[in-house]
């Protein structure tokens, strides 16, 4: 391909020029982009890192002031333990239902009672009864407790209920006193209970309220015993809250270990299926202890964690083992920082985590976009700089490929019609003496050929005045199904030696439309050429005028081997030509359909194609209805 060496040689100088004046320069830019993209990371790692030093910093201090604040003042969901070898004092006195310890309690006195006991059982209650009263105004507190309980006792035996009643209010006042391990109060208002009948349920209802406050601490048997009754009084069990039951298992642990703890330390004890934080200081032979419940925990930490999170850091507690007490587990332990017990004295290990974006970081972030951004766009400009070569290329190069094609089919569609011309003419030159049927003959195909050479040449310089927008159209009103017909008869002249049949179907009825008739004749023309020759072995041709929502329609169908899909919008382009048609050396110049498609967007209308491989093609001019 001549047209195509000198474009290829250029092409190729001119890829080579353009990178090495472009890619050099791009690659190192790129490089140096990259290399202080990674400096720049690193400073921004570095300064986050630092971020999280200090912020774990002033967490260790905002929670050793919570606790410092909590052995002053007892917050709730904490309470203070205070162990020696008599036992276990809580403080606030209602967060512990039970204790293990044994409890700090003046018991009732028995000894004053031997007389007036021994009147009692003999049967005397009423001399019993005088004794008792007077005990009951005894000055010793724990001589009265016991004086008001067998005072209750005889009047329930004699049968006096009201009496026996007013006895146990008397014993219910009595706060600091234990009879028989029992809190005074606590078995006056269950002995109340058992007396009662109508009124049961409320006392036991108030009773209940009593134990789960825990107004009286009790070891875990008395606790459950008394829980027992007044769940069968009323009807329903009861049940110590979770933090309850861990403050109670933290004091059964503490009473179990306090001999070996160190004078002073923290730790996390597991009680009640809760993380107890219990911090502790000795003097002496007596341990005071703090133990904190999870919801306080979770308090102090977020609060420190919400002060945190402004500058980017995220805080999470957790226990010696690892399990995650407050926050989450941090995904990636790179860039976390960790403060052991050993290093902060507190009983958590703390782990402090990248989280939301600082200012500082939203700087970095910023520059590095905007590095990125330059970054990408060199690379999208080397892309596209090299995609519009190569697209341009290969433009220049399949234009030079069309119009070599063009030029050589145009010499074949000329080289026909001048072979037979110069045939015909060197007969008659040689014999003078043509018969004249003959001679007719010969006339009529040298008038074929010349009409052949003129329509040829008209469709050259009509294409070329269409490209370049010169081409007049003169409008007028015409009948579709007359032109079609005119065109038609006029084809099968030229069709009928070759043994083409052309039929035409017109719709009844008038089809208005408004177009150069001379460039409508053309256009049709040039589909029915296109048909006789792609139609192969079929030697018929449909021609039809019908109505269309759009207007009028003249199809052209034939029985060719139809257009692949893929090439069925390329063939209304110039100079293409179908695959298939190269390949069978079928004559073209490829500008049939490109002009038809001018003539009919130059009426406003369209042209539709049906076609299948193997089914034959109907082309279809779809024209606007005038008038």
């Amino acid at each position: 391909m001549l047209v195509g060496r000198p474009l290829r040689g250029s092409t190729h100088r001119l890829t080579a020029w353009f990178l090495g004046v472009l890619l050099l320069p791009a690659a190192t830019l790129v490089g140096l982009g990259l290399r202080l993209l990674e400096q720049d990371k690193a400073l921004s790692a570095q300064r986050a890192m630092e971020r999280r030093e200090a912020a774990a910093d002033r967490a260790v201090r905002a929670l050793e002031q919570s606790l410092a604040g909590a052995e002053v003042l007892v917050p709730a969901g904490a309470v203070r333990l205070t162990v020696s070898q008599a036992g276990i004092q809580v403080h606030p006195p209602g967060r512990v239902l039970w204790l293990s310890a044994p409890v700090r309690a003046l018991e009732a006195e028995t000894q004053p009672f031997a007389e007036a006991e021994t009147l009692e059982f003999r049967g005397e209650g009423e001399k019993a009864l005088r004794l008792y009263e007077d005990l009951a105004r005894s000055p010793r507190e724990g001589v009265r407790a016991g004086a008001w309980l067998r005072l209750a006792r005889v009047h329930r035996r004699a049968g006096r209920t009201a009496a026996a009643l007013e006895a146990y209010d008397r014993l219910a006042s009595v706060e600091k006193v234990s009879i028989e391990g029992m809190p005074a109060a606590l078995l006056a208002r269950r002995s109340r209970c058992t007396l009662l009948e109508e009124s049961r349920q409320r006392e036991a209802a108030a009773l209940r309220q009593d134990l789960l406050s825990g107004r009286w601490t009790l070891d875990r048997s008395a606790w459950l015993l008394a829980a027992e009754q007044v769940a069968g009084w009323t009807g329903s069990p009861l049940q110590a809250t979770a933090e309850q039951q861990a403050f109670a298992e933290a004091a059964d642990w503490l009473w179990r270990e306090w001999h070996a703890f160190p004078p002073s330390g923290s730790r996390t004890v597991s009680a009640a299926g809760q993380q107890v934080t219990v911090l502790w200081r000795g003097s002496g032979n007596q341990v005071v202890a703090l133990a904190a419940a999870p919801s306080l925990v979770h308090r102090w930490a977020g609060s420190t964690a919400t002060a945190l999170r402004e500058t980017g850091a995220v805080l999470s507690l957790a226990d010696e083992s690892g399990h995650i007490l407050f926050g989450a587990q941090p995904v990636s332990r790179q860039g976390v920082v960790q403060r052991t017990p050993a290093e902060t004295r507190l009983p958590w290990i703390l782990l402090v985590s990248a989280g939301n974006t600082g200012p500082e970081d939203g700087e970095f972030q910023a520059r590095r976009r905007l590095l990125a951004v330059g970054l990408a766009a060199i690379a999208l400009f080397l892309a596209a700089g090299f995609y519009f070569l190569w697209r341009s290329v290969r433009r220049e190069l399949a234009v030079a490929r069309l119009q070599t094609d063009f030029v050589s089919a145009v010499s074949h569609e000329f080289r026909t019609p001048l072979t037979s011309l110069r045939h015909i003419t060197e007969l008659l030159d040689e014999d003078d003496e043509v018969p004249r049927e003959r001679r007719k003959s010969f006339y009529s195909a040298l008038a074929r050929s010349t009409q052949r050479l003129h329509r040829l040449v008209e469709s050259l310089l009509d294409f070329a005045r269409m490209e370049g927008g010169r081409r007049p159209y003169d409008l007028r009103r015409l009948d579709a199904g007359e032109l079609a017909a005119q065109v038609v008869s006029e084809f099968r002249k030229e069709a009928g030696p070759g043994g083409f049949t052309i039929r035409l179907d017109v719709a009844p009825g008038e089809h208005p439309i408004e177009a150069d008739a001379e460039a409508l004749t053309h256009a049709l023309w040039n589909l029915l050429d296109n048909a006789v020759k792609y139609s192969g072995e079929g030697r018929t041709v449909w021609v039809a005028v019908n109505g269309h929502h759009d207007g009028t329609a003249i199809s052209v169908r034939d029985e060719g081997p139809g257009i692949p899909r893929e090439e069925q919008k390329e063939i209304f382009r110039k100079f293409v030509r179908g695959e298939r048609a190269r390949r069978q050396g079928i004559k073209g110049t490829g500008i049939g359909l490109a002009i038809v498609s001018h003539i009919v967007v130059a009426h406003g209308g369209a042209i539709e194609l049906e076609s299948k491989e193997g089914g034959g093609s109907t082309f279809t001019l779809v024209l606007p209805r005038r008038g």
